[in-house]
């Protein structure tokens, strides 16, 4: 169950889909786009269990959070319990979302696109939201957030963002936006040149400190 996060925190959060938009902001996507094709449609749900292997100095313990911010100074949003970072990484179950903290299916993905053409949604009342991966240190009784966890490639190119669904809709637009979530959770692929849910190989876990 997620619980409201309230910790004494000085370091900044750097939001991963903040850091996507800035990425892909620039995103052209014609319909009759001749660059990298993403090929049929397709799903990549999964059962909300999520298991990384990433090295995290310092870090002692992982919560995934929706929505983290600062304010004056204090850390906020609506977060998992905390989970142990042991044997090199973290193993956390994320659970079903309630309708507070969701929003609609088309601004979260337009929050990514520019530029884009026209996008057709199966169902648009759907609503959605992601969900981030916060790395602390517990120091005395304060937890301090340390960094974020990411699943990308090596060069940052192409980032999972893991949303949270409240029922089916396919998304798409041109030759490189399509998207397949199913209700619960799911894994969406973004670059500067495509929007999916067809896994593409090669992303690892990283922790980026802050």
């Amino acid at each position: 169950m997620f619980n409201k996060l309230n910790l004494n925190q000085m370091n900044r959060v750097v939001k991963i889909s903040m850091l996507m938009a800035i990425t892909i902001v620039a995103m052209m996507i014609p319909s009759g786009c001749t660059g990298d094709e993403i090929g049929k449609l397709e799903s990549d749900w999964f059962d909300g269990k999520v298991t990384a292997k990433v090295e995290s100095a310092n870090v002692t313990t992982v919560r995934a959070v929706i929505d983290p911010q600062i304010v004056e100074g204090v850390l906020k949003g609506a977060g998992t319990d905390p989970v142990n970072y042991t044997g090199g990484g973290f193993t956390i179950q994320l659970p079903q979302i309630s309708a507070e903290y969701l929003k609609k299916v088309s601004d979260f993905i337009e929050d990514f696109l520019s530029g884009a053409a026209t996008l057709e949604y199966s169902a648009s009342g759907a609503k959605v939201t992601d969900i981030e991966f916060l790395g602390f240190e517990k120091v005395g009784s304060a937890n301090y957030l340390r960094g974020f966890y990411t699943y990308a490639s090596a060069d940052g190119s192409t980032t999972c963002i893991f949303v949270f669904a409240d029922r089916d809709v396919d998304v798409t637009g041109g030759k490189n936006v399509k998207v397949s979530l199913k209700q619960g959770w799911n894994r969406l692929y973004i670059s500067s040149t495509m929007m999916t849910t067809k896994a593409p190989s090669g992303l690892k876990w990283q922790f980026e400190p802050m």
